[in-house]
């Protein structure tokens, strides 16, 4: 570990002095403000976020239209490829694109490592609340893995407690049906946390079918997985429930159904042979 850590954990305002523009990349010697040639700038390796929202892009290509950009990109230099590499702001800069600017304002950083680019871009992203919940647990897990971080070590530079950073790496551990829909928004965090719970994959899908079939909140879901703690498996989806009960109302008895993993078992109750001789005959 190093000490950049403690100085991260203040957010991106504590990194980015108010300096003078500077017009010539060779007079940079530290963190300095200046302009840039969109194609001068290459990509983050270690963003997190993978997902851009095209509305959202083209809201903010039409006010940097009419506002410019309001605060600076993050660069560092790449001084092999005679380039610079963004840290952070990628959305800026791509809706500078789409606004068919060819300079953008930044802030050049110096002497940073790899383990500072990946810290600050997710840092961004968290605090301005753009990553979906999938991409947020692989930014956490990218820190873990590639930097050595520990959860406690992560929720002190992001505010969180230590419990939220397990919770949200648990996400990554979900079907990939499930991380899809927490992902596409079908469900919520709230929905993601029961489903963890969940020991089995199987049963963890079928409860995200139940959820998303019904419309289940997180409150009724949790109940339903309460209802059934030995399988989620043995949810009756509210279709077949009505099918069941249309065809009780016609038979004039009552018609119950259970589900057992994979089967569905359904019961005629009768109160005499002669309405069992009566259902029999009226099948053939």
């Amino acid at each position: 570990m190093n000490n950049n850590k403690s100085s991260l954990g203040r957010g991106l305002s504590s990194l980015i002095p108010n300096k003078t523009i500077l017009q010539n990349i060779d007079s940079v010697k530290d963190t300095n403000q200046t302009t840039l040639s969109i194609d001068l700038i290459s990509a983050n390796p270690f963003q997190p976020r993978s997902i851009f929202d095209e509305d959202d892009l083209l809201n903010l290509s039409n006010s940097i239209k009419e506002k410019g950009i309001l605060q600076p990109l993050m660069v560092s230099v790449d001084e092999q490829k005679g380039e610079y590499q963004l840290i952070a702001g990628e959305r800026r800069l791509r809706a500078a694109k789409l606004a068919g600017l060819l300079e953008v304002p930044v802030i050049i950083k110096n002497k940073i490592s790899n383990q500072e680019k990946a810290e600050l871009a997710l840092i961004e992203n968290i605090q301005r609340q753009d990553l979906n919940p999938i991409e947020k647990a692989k930014g956490f897990k990218d820190l873990q893995e590639k930097f050595n971080f520990t959860q406690e070590e992560i929720a002190k530079q992001l505010n969180l407690s230590r419990s939220s950073v397990a919770n949200i790496l648990r996400y990554l551990s979900l079907p990939p049906s499930v991380q899809l829909a927490l992902t596409n928004g079908q469900i919520t965090e709230g929905h993601a946390k029961i489903i963890a719970g969940i020991d089995n994959p199987l049963d963890q899908e079928a409860v995200l079918e139940n959820i998303v079939k019904n419309a289940l909140n997180v409150r009724q879901t949790e109940k339903v997985v309460k209802k059934e703690p030995n399988s989620s498996l043995n949810i009756i989806s509210s279709d077949i429930k009505s099918l069941v009960n249309n065809f009780s109302q016609k038979l004039n008895n009552k018609v119950e159904i259970r589900k057992k993993g994979k089967r569905y078992i359904m019961t005629l109750n009768f109160f005499s042979e002669e309405e069992i001789k009566k259902f029999t005959d009226s099948l053939q």
